[in-house]
Order: structure tokens, then C-alpha cells, then sequence
């Protein structure tokens, strides 16, 4: 069968574009064939709306600094290749065609989050609007921080109702999104797995990286900032006399910054002494080729991250005060647990598809 899928594959980021060659290849794995759509801009919800110039303004933000050409060199690097080389490498395309599919799959990532400032808006294509599709899925998707209670407040809790209600099968990846999609619509909601749990991307990766005794820090711009958050990463990492690696953008207290391909990421995890994180991919990424790590959970991703955390009986790598970082890192975690939760999701969410397809 023909299928689309319609995810943030646009979106120049290490997760998202992993977690969509992902979706792809299993889905071609089951015998389909397979491209992305891309997401047609909706409305600007008030609160929400882009403002002018904000792009513009945030990245100045990145560039303010005494170090201002080695963050601009970085941020060139890092824009640079994903549009030249790792999206067209994807099979993401500027444009959409508008072409009949037997199957759409939405999702995974953040497709249904609409309480978040966005170029796309609150799009009902993302809820299975005005596909040319015999059939519409999801496969994981999330609501991000957007919750009921949102919805009822931006006065569209209705309109999605009747939107999921359409689709023909509908799986989420966190227990916010799954209470938010269980209320909106009667139908069976199902729990997967983020897709980069379900595939193996030793093939595409190099066996090694010519780096050894590091520390990945991952984390985007803005993020990590707070003196002390700093100060007890810079003291662990002395102490452990490790060298401080960021991945993807550049920060003035980390030793080296890395611009790899998405592929090479997963490698620089693999061989990584520690990593530690506050997002959501690097969490997944830590989980999966089973580091010691650390996440620092932020209001902006607590549903999904701590549910992540609890789902894979990890609750207790959660940074809640930043002087126990130290501490978490040196308890070691017993993956053959979490290895065997890993296993049953990652069958659960192949036979998904493969029933829903």
C-alpha cells in the first residue's frame, strides 16, 4: 500500500528526524511504500501567535555574547547541514503534492500540541483533516503540555473532538496525551513507544567515533543557563576528568562542540561515559544504548518526560535538585529491565502498525 506520513520531519532537529526515518523504514519493513507530507499552515490561536520578528529575536538571543563568531559558526553549521544534507537525506521535500494515499499515519512527536507557538498554527490537517487518505492513524503521537483544559480555553476542545473521532485508529505516547484523547473521543486510544525505540539503526551508523572519555551534554539554547545547573555539570565533569561534549550547539562551558549527522549522534551517545539532558530525545536516546544519565525535567516537556521516566522504571534519574547529579550518575541502572520493557514495546507497537496500516 501507498502511505504518508505527516509528522515534524521539517523540523531541524536530531529527534524529530530520527524519530521519523524510523517510523518510515518499519513501515516500508511491513511491505509498503512510503513518503512524508508535509504539514499545511492553520490558524494562529490567540496567546500562541508567532511574533513578528521572533525568529529574528531569538536568534540574536543565541548570538548575544563576548564569543559571538563561534556561535554563529555553529548555529551556520548546524542550519547549514540539516537543510542541505540530512532532510533531503530523509526524503523530506519543500513542497507537497497532492496525492491519494491509502493510509496517513500522523505522528510521532509533538502533532497535536497546539498550546505552543508555531509557524504551522493550530492545523486540522494534524488531527486528519483534508487528507486525500483512505484511511487516517497515529502512530505516538503527543499533546505536549497542551491539556483539556487548554483546549476548553482556546475555544477548540470541540473541533478536535470531531476531528479524532474521524480518525481511524488513534495511538499516543504519554499518559497526558492519552487522558486529552481518551476524553476528546470514545474510541480505543492505544500507548506507543516514541519510534526511535523500534528500530535499529546500527546500519547506518559508524561502528565507533574517534572520541573517548566524554560527557554528552544535550540540551538546546536557553535551556540550560542557570549559574548553579552549570557550575555542578562543570564540577562532575572535572571530577570524573571527562571532557564536556555538546552536541548540536555550542556552549561557552562545554569543552567541544559536535555537529554530527543524526546517525553519528546515536554512535557519540553509544560511546558516551554519561549524558546528561533535559529533553525528550536525549532521555530516549540515553535509555536506548543504555548509558548512565540524567535528566533535568522542565515545566515545558513534564508530561511527557516524566511519564517516559516512569514508563521504563526510571523515575529515579529525574534531576530534582541540581546537587544530586553527582549522585544519580554514579547509581548504575539495571537495564536488563528496562531492556525487556524496550523488547514488549517495541512488539506492541510493530504489531500496531502492522494491524492499522
Amino acid at each position: 500500500m501507498k502511505i504518508g506520513i505527516l509528522s515534524m520531519q521539517q523540523i531541524k532537529n536530531y529527534g524529530s528526524f530520527l524519530q521519523a526515518f524510523s517510523l518510515k523504514k518499519n513501515i516500508e519493513n511491513l511491505g509498503h511504500s512510503c513518503e512524508f507530507i508535509n504539514i499545511e499552515p492553520g490558524i494562529q490561536l490567540d496567546g500562541y501567535k508567532q511574533k513578528r520578528g521572533e525568529r529574528i529575536r531569538v536568534l540574536i538571543t543565541r548570538l548575544w555574547g563576548i564569543d559571538f563568531l563561534k556561535r554563529l559558526k555553529y548555529i551556520y553549521k548546524f542550519q547549514t547541514r540539516f537543510s542541505k544534507e540530512f532532510l533531503p537525506y530523509l526524503g523530506v521535500k519543500n513542497t507537497s503534492e497532492d496525492k491519494n494515499y491509502d493510509t496517513v499515519v500522523i505522528g510521532s512527536d509533538e502533532v497535536f500540541n497546539v498550546a505552543q507557538s508555531t509557524w504551522w498554527g493550530f492545523s486540522k490537517q494534524l488531527f486528519g483533516h483534508g487528507l486525500n487518505s483512505d484511511k487516517v492513524i497515529s502512530y505516538a503521537g503527543s499533546f505536549g503540555a497542551t491539556t483539556i483544559e487548554k483546549l476548553e480555553k482556546l475555544g477548540i476542545k470541540e473541533d478536535i473532538s470531531c476531528l479524532m473521532s474521524n480518525m481511524d485508529a488513534i495511538s499516543v505516547r504519554d499518559r497526558n496525551s492519552y487522558e486529552v484523547a481518551s476524553t476528546l473521543t470514545d474510541k480505543s486510544i492505544s500507548l506507543n513507544v516514541d519510534p526511535v525505540f523500534i528500530f535499529d539503526y546500527d546500519q547506518y551508523m559508524p561502528s565507533k567515533v574517534d572520541l573517548n572519555d566524554y560527557i554528552i551534554v544535550y540540551t538546546y539554547p536557553g535551556r540550560i543557563k542557570e549559574k548553579s545547573e552549570i557550575q555542578e555539570i562543570v564540577r562532575f565533569a572535572r571530577e570524573k576528568k571527562k571532557k564536556l561534549v555538546s552536541i548540536g550547539h555550542y556552549f561557552p562551558w562545554c569543552d567541544m562542540t559536535l555537529v554530527p549527522s543524526p546517525f553519528e549522534v546515536l554512535a557519540y551517545f553509544r560511546q558516551a561515559s554519561y549524558i546528561i539532558t533535559d529533553t525528550f530525545h536525549g532521555t530516549i536516546f540515553s535509555i536506548k544504548y543504555n548509558k548512565p544519565f540524567c535528566t533535568i525535567v522542565r515545566g515545558m516537556n513534564n508530561n511527557k518526560l516524566t511519564y517516559l521516566l516512569e514508563q521504563f522504571k526510571l523515575a529515579d534519574r529525574e534531576v530534582k535538585a541540581i546537587d544530586s547529579i553527582s549522585e544519580i550518575l554514579n547509581t548504575p541502572i539495571d537495564y536488563m529491565i528496562v531492556n525487556n520493557i524496550i523488547k514488549e514495546e517495541k512488539d506492541k507497537s510493530i504489531e500496531y502498525l502492522r494491524n492499522n496500516l
